[in-house]
């Protein structure tokens, strides 16, 4: 029987001729879209799992022996043609030492091994601006050990002499210890607690697109003499078949994607693109939760088909939206209170886990308001209206006021990102790169005029012209050393490489790694941020389009009452534009408090958070315009359709 009803389910959907097939496909579409971004988010997790299973065991910080150490590793940052290498010393001291990944051997000692990129880069560039730092390579390191295509990392073997007092004892060579890609996944988790929740919303959202419409179909059913079951059946059915379809393809888009996604710079260079493909457990679990949500989305219209199938036909709507929303607005409000008292004495490895705790919470306080907000707004302008589009519109934000926010719900969750991006953005916009003129060359104690001496000597046989002075290097007495002509840097590096323990770099230099995460954070709200728009403006043509196929037959009375089709159209712009306005002004200001830990609101009014935010408003507006424009003709087939295609 159950079999006989999904059949029969699936057969009528087939059946059902023009409509049905158009509400089906923006059904699919914004399910689709919102896959695809769920499915990058998810990938962008098992993007740095990957990076940091091949390098992890490298870092600054490695996982250090408890007991009889199998060796001794040295990590050590280089730059070379204003890019960040990594040079890594490392000293076997057990025989038979498994090699590193990307390596078939330990490196010998006075051995070297060297990236793809940066071979490259040393045939590209003179010698004695690069090559001359490293012996002649052994190899190359495989992708199995490299963070991505483009770094630049050699790894050399060493004698457990040279590399006494300061290397690292470690345990195990592909051990993983703490390293910066921690940062960048606790970021990551909280820039996809900034997407989920949209593109969770926007899921839900598709899948209840056409509820008016099926709902009367099943009610039909109902009346008909089919049973609660059958019938819950026959929503389960038709909704999970179309939401798998579409989240299979949005995967698949996802895969097709990861290519053009792994060209992003992130983490101090590009991607592998198989890192960014979620593999088959995950994929596996976004599609079946996709499906799931959609299901429930759909079975939580259904109650009233069951209850009262009567009262569907008749198109007697349930209540709108309640003042116990308020109720869960106060609870959000007190959790994301609760997490930010949590954030200090979190450890790092949960940290980003726990701030997405609380994003979430506010994207939920969002959600409850809106449709509150929409009702109230729907009362206001009832009474108030002095037009009959005016009117129109307040009785339809005042009869279905969650139906009426669905559309707004997607340009409201970018508002709210926009919000809680723009005061970071002046933060991350001011900060300070540090000097990167003069290279700093630190001396030890009481040497610092014989190195001095020696330096002059070097840069005079090489013929390299710069200026040498004394200077303070990290509280300590050094030299800074600026060559006459910039293109010189790289020689200047590689002429003191044998006389100095640690690489020459400028003061800018020396925080690359936090000038990398600065420009690596402002990508990612572009990324983020996009991401949300994407949603927005799926969410709000497919709802704008659905709620006029929803609502087909009441426009159509209208028309052929004599109402003007510019009468109607204005109505749907004034119910879309002004609650908008009104719920965005909330959102901003949510996102602004969401980000009050980070920095001060006002942050927001710098010129690169003013940037965001009337980009936000333009982009805001100018997407539901097209949505309007493009629906406008739908408007018109459905006003002047013959009445037996209701």
């Amino acid at each position: 029987m159950i079999l006989r009803t999904a059949g029969l389910s699936l057969r009528l959907l087939r059946l059902g001729g023009r409509p049905a097939l158009t509400s089906a496909g923006l059904v699919g579409a914004g399910i689709a879209v919102g896959t695809v971004l769920l499915a990058v988010a998810f990938g962008a997790i098992h993007g740095w799992g990957a990076r940091e299973d091949r390098s992890g065991w490298r870092t600054e910080e490695p996982v250090r022996a408890a007991a009889a150490p199998v060796a001794l590793l040295r990590t050590t940052p280089d730059i070379v043609a204003g890019r960040a290498m990594d040079r890594v010393d490392l000293a076997a001291l057990q025989p038979g030492l498994a090699p590193p990944p990307g390596l078939p051997r330990v490196p010998a000692p006075g051995e070297v091994w060297v990236s793809p990129a940066l071979a490259a880069l040393m045939r590209q560039l003179p010698a004695d601006a690069l090559a001359e730092r490293f012996p002649a390579p052994a190899g190359l390191i495989g992708d199995s050990g490299l963070r991505g295509p483009d770094e630049l990392v050699a790894i050399t073997g060493r004698t457990p002499d040279e590399l006494s007092g300061t290397g690292t004892p470690v345990a195990a060579i592909g051990a993983v210890g703490p390293s910066g890609i921690e940062i960048y996944r606790q970021l990551t988790y909280v820039a996809a607690a900034l997407l989920v929740f949209p593109v969770a919303s926007l899921l839900g959202a598709s899948a209840r697109l056409t509820a008016a419409r099926r709902a009367e179909r099943l009610a039909t059913m109902r009346l008909l003499g089919a049973s609660a079951g059958q019938v819950t059946v026959a929503a389960v059915t038709e909704v999970t078949a179309i939401a798998t379809c579409a989240a299979v393809i949005g995967v698949v888009g996802q895969w097709l994607l990861a290519p053009a996604l792994a060209a992003i710079p992130l983490g101090g260079g590009v991607w592998f693109a198989g890192d960014l493909q979620p593999g088959p457990g995950t994929v596996a679990g976004i599609v079946g939760g996709v499906a799931v949500l959609a299901t429930f989305a759909a079975l939580g219209g259904m109650r009233q088909v069951v209850v009262g199938p009567l009262g569907v036909v008749r198109r007697q709507r349930a209540g709108g939206a309640r003042l116990l929303r308020l109720l869960g607005v106060a609870a959000a409000l007190a959790i994301f209170a609760a997490v930010n008292g949590m954030l200090r004495a979190s450890p790092v490895a949960v940290v980003g886990l726990v701030f997405a705790v609380g994003v979430l919470a506010m994207f939920g306080t969002v959600s409850l308001i809106g449709p509150l907000v929409v009702r109230l707004l729907g009362t206001r302008m009832t009474r108030s209206a002095r037009s009959p589009a005016a009117l129109l519109a307040g009785r339809r934000l005042l009869d279905d006021p969650k139906g009426a926010f669905r559309p707004l719900a997607g340009l409201t969750l970018a508002v709210f990102v926009a919000g809680f991006i723009a005061p970071l953005t002046a933060v991350l916009s001011g900060a300070d790169a540090g000097d990167d003129t003069a290279l700093r060359v630190a001396a030890a104690p009481g040497t610092v005029t014989d190195l001095d001496a020696a330096v002059r000597e070097r840069l005079a046989q090489r013929g390299i012209a710069a200026d040498v002075v004394l200077a303070d290097v990290g509280g300590d007495p050094g030299l800074e050393v600026t060559p006459v002509l910039p293109a010189d840097r790289d020689r200047v590096r590689t002429a003191l490489d044998p006389l100095v323990p640690d690489p020459v770099r400028t003061a800018g230099e020396a925080d690359l790694d936090g000038s990398t995460l600065v420009g690596d954070l402002e990508r990612g709200a572009i990324v983020v941020l996009a991401g949300t728009f994407l949603i927005a403006a799926t969410a709000t043509g497919t709802a704008a389009a659905a709620r006029v196929l929803d609502h087909r037959r009441t426009l159509r009375l209208l028309r052929l009452a004599g109402t003007p089709l510019d009468v109607l159209d204005a109505a749907r712009r004034a119910e879309t534009l002004r609650p908008l306005l009104l719920v965005g002004g909330i959102a901003l200001g949510l996102g602004l408090l969401c980000a009050s830990p980070f920095t001060a609101a006002t942050g927001a009014l710098q010129p690169s958070g003013l940037v965001v935010l009337g980009t936000t408003v333009v982009a805001g507006i100018a997407t539901v315009a097209a949505a309007a424009a493009a629906s406008r003709p739908l408007l018109r087939s459905v006003t002047t359709a013959p009445a037996h295609e209701d």
